[in-house]
């Protein structure tokens, strides 16, 4: 058996595989939880190990303030002679094996008897700030930690004034007292090997050190910046953490802040290998991945060797039909119709694949003909637009020179309202091809709705009447298809909405709209369309929800629940606000608010353009690849007064361009030509002069020309068929 990455044995073992993949999580899971158990396991022992050790330190410090308070209290110690004090520190401390280096220090701070050492004895320590301060108080002091050494271990030393029975002050008293808890911490507790315990402070000096160490009484270059740093981050009375300790080894470190003098830190540390804390948790782990993974090996096993039994065999079966069927042979059939499970509804779906195949190739090819026909259209209508352009605007420019009494006055406008007409056709192409330009413009609505009303005429029943009121004068920027369609769909609802017949009542106004009104939109000019009926009306439950995208209350097949989303996005795109008034019984009326336009430069079909005024000394190049269309542009500019350069392409115009003597230029281009495209034609002229005035016009949608064009000052669109004043008003825009 050979073995194939790709194969379905393959990837039965890679199922498997992946089931064990949660398994595997788990166990990783398991392990990390068993560690951080362990890990707190630890981190609470060695707190409860050093609070204890704390304590014990408080127990010796309160302990050796009892006895530096009696001893002080003995005559041979506070007004003895040297000889009396030494004999008496001798015969005390037999009875307190805890105290070292018992010392008396006179009045004027000259060590007098006792010290830690013979050589002590003559001292002065009258200029050290703890002598003055002890002196200065009647309680005892805690001095500076003493370092262990060879012969005992490390010492806390504790001061008291001495005075006589009069009260009079004759010096002072020292005992240091042993830190004996330090050495019953790491002989009585069983610390795992490689665990370090130490007693330090915070100038780096260790005080003590297990195992022992000849850097014992040193200062500890880094000890004390590692002090500054937990105190930084607020462990400097206790902490755990796991770092480098000063040998360079990573340890789990907990610490804990002892008793001492104002103004010195310091703390008993235990630092333990992780390997230590880990070891019986990383035992658990080796456990628990062994029998993970030969669990896993026996089902892989399995797997491999039961695969071709189960599943392969029948495999095997439908791949010999699949490879008859792709050789053409459209009977190859599997033969494995009886078997239940996937594999049989694998076969029976290959077999009735097999049977349907002829069909599906002859809605293929009929799809395939629709994205032909889809393309011819887009051709035609791009074609059909150059002819329009040519018969429009030929007619214009000859009904510019027939008088109105002349035979062929007459003619002339059939052939234009005819080629007028005509454009609706291409439009209806260019949708078709999905090239439909999306244009907005100026415009009166009256006249929109009630030729949107003409058509609902084909779309209602009979016992449905439509009663349409425009009284609206003013101009809103909106694209006409979008709001023919938008008012189509809330006259379909409505019909819908009344089986039994009723009235649709489309009603169009102007509406001046401030504060008091309480208006849903803004103080300003608005237009409002509002389409109403006398229907069941909508519940308050679905009012809610009419305008989510596929939301329908109609019976499947009936509507596919975007005709009231398309309403909302066509006005919101505007820049409007749609409302809806719904009573139960009574019928439901859809208001649609669209801002008026101001401008100006608009005009009506009741009121021609003016000509604009003509600047003879521009020149205006012409890209357009039709030659009628070209000459027909040619004739309306000169006739305009304008100098015109013409050009088959955009290849020659930019060649012309580089031939003109100074930028007093306007480029009108087309948008599809062979070669260099009318936008790549703009953006070239236009690195050149920035502020070149273009007029774009096409047949296919405008959003093809670049947004940085079409948005930039100095353009303006038109769109074929065009008027020859229509032309001429593009020129004066981009030139304005």
């Amino acid at each position: 058996m050979r073995f194939s990455p790709t194969s379905l044995r393959t990837r039965l073992l890679l199922l498997v595989a992946a089931a064990f993949v949660p398994a595997a999580i788990l166990t990783a899971r398991n392990i990390q939880a068993d560690r951080e158990e362990s890990l707190a396991d630890v981190r609470t022992r060695l707190a409860q190990l050093l609070a204890q050790a704390d304590d014990d330190n408080d127990v010796a410090i309160q302990f050796g303030r009892r006895i530096v308070a009696t001893w002080a209290e003995v005559p041979d110690v506070h007004s003895g002679t040297p000889a009396q004090c030494a004999a008496a520190f001798a015969r005390l401390s037999r009875f307190a094996p805890a105290v070292a280096s018992p010392t008396r220090i006179s009045v004027d701070g000259v060590i007098d008897c006792g010290g830690r050492t013979s050589a002590s004895l003559g001292l002065s320590v009258a200029d050290n700030p703890l002598f003055r301060q002890v002196l200065a108080g009647d309680s005892t002091v805690l001095g500076p930690y003493i370092a262990a050494d060879s012969t005992r271990p490390a010492l806390v030393p504790i001061n008291m004034p001495l005075r006589d029975a009069s009260g009079r002050l004759t010096g002072m008293i020292s005992v240091g007292i042993r830190l004996d808890w330090f050495e019953r911490l790491t002989k009585n507790v069983d610390l795992p090997p490689g665990t370090l315990a130490t007693v330090s402070d915070s100038s780096g000096l260790l005080l003590a050190h297990f195992p022992g160490s000849p850097l014992v009484g040193k200062t500890r270059p880094g000890l004390a910046a590692r002090f500054e740093e937990d105190r930084r981050r607020g462990a400097e009375e206790r902490g755990w953490i796991v770092r480098n300790t000063l040998d360079g080894v990573t340890r789990l470190l907990s610490h804990e802040r002892l008793q001492s003098t104002a103004g010195s830190v310091v703390r008993v540390a235990v630092a333990m290998p992780p390997e230590v804390a880990f070891a019986e948790p990383n035992r658990r782990a080796r456990v628990r991945v062994a029998l993970l993974l030969g669990t896993a090996l026996v089902a892989l096993l399995i797997a491999w060797y039961g695969a071709h039994v189960v599943v392969l065999r029948d495999v095997d079966v439908i791949l010999r039909a699949t490879r008859r069927l792709g050789s053409g042979d459209l009977s190859a059939r599997t033969g494995l119709n009886e078997r239940v499970g996937e594999i049989g509804q694998l076969a029976q779906s290959f077999d009735a694949m097999a049977s349907q195949l002829e069909h599906r190739q002859e809605r293929m090819r009929h799809a395939e003909r629709l994205e032909s026909l889809g393309t011819l259209a887009g051709g035609v209508a791009h074609d059909f637009n150059n002819m329009l352009t040519a018969i429009v605007g030929s007619a214009d420019l000859a009904l510019a020179h027939v008088p109105p009494d002349h035979p062929a006055h007459d003619d002339l406008l059939t052939i234009k309202s005819s080629a007028s007409r005509s454009s609706t056709l291409t439009r209806q192409l260019l949708d078709f091809s999905r090239r439909g330009p999306l244009v907005t413009r100026p415009q009166r609505l009256d006249n929109l709705v009630q030729e949107s009303a003409a058509l609902l005429v084909r779309v209602v029943p009979a016992t449905v009447s439509i009663d349409v009121h425009t009284h609206s004068q003013r101009l809103a920027q909106v694209d006409a298809g979008r709001i023919e369609q938008a008012i189509v769909n809330l006259a379909v609802n409505a019909r819908d909405a009344m089986p039994q017949g009723g009235t649709i009542t489309i009603a169009l106004d102007d509406h001046d709209v401030t504060d008091a009104d309480g208006a849903p939109v803004p103080p300003g000019q608005w237009i409002r369309l509002r389409v109403s009926d006398t229907g069941v009306g909508i519940p308050p439950e679905v009012l809610r929800r009419i305008f989510e995208p596929f939301f329908t209350t109609k019976g499947a097949g009936e509507g596919t629940g975007l005709g009231l989303s398309m309403v909302y996005g066509t006005v919101q795109h505007h820049g409007g606000h749609v409302q809806v008034d719904s009573v139960v019984g009574r019928g439901t009326t859809v208001t649609i608010w669209l801002p008026a336009t101001s401008d100006e430069h608009s005009t009506l079909a009741s009121s021609p353009p003016e000509t604009p005024p003509v600047d003879t000394t521009v020149r205006i190049l012409v890209a357009e690849d039709q030659p009628e269309v070209r000459l027909l542009i040619k004739r309306v500019l000169e006739r305009a007064g304008y100098a015109v350069l013409l050009a088959a392409d955009g290849n020659e115009a930019l060649h012309l361009a580089q031939l003109q003597p100074d930028s007093s230029l306007v480029l009108v281009t087309d948008y599809d030509m062979p070669g260099l495209r009318g936008d790549e034609l703009a953006l070239a002229l236009r690195a050149q002069w920035p502020t070149l005035p273009v007029v774009l016009m096409s047949g296919f949608a405008s959003d093809g020309w670049p947004a940085t064009l079409v948005g930039s000052p100095g353009v303006a669109l038109v769109e074929k068929p065009f008027s020859p004043d229509s032309l001429l008003q593009a020129v004066l825009a981009a030139r304005q």
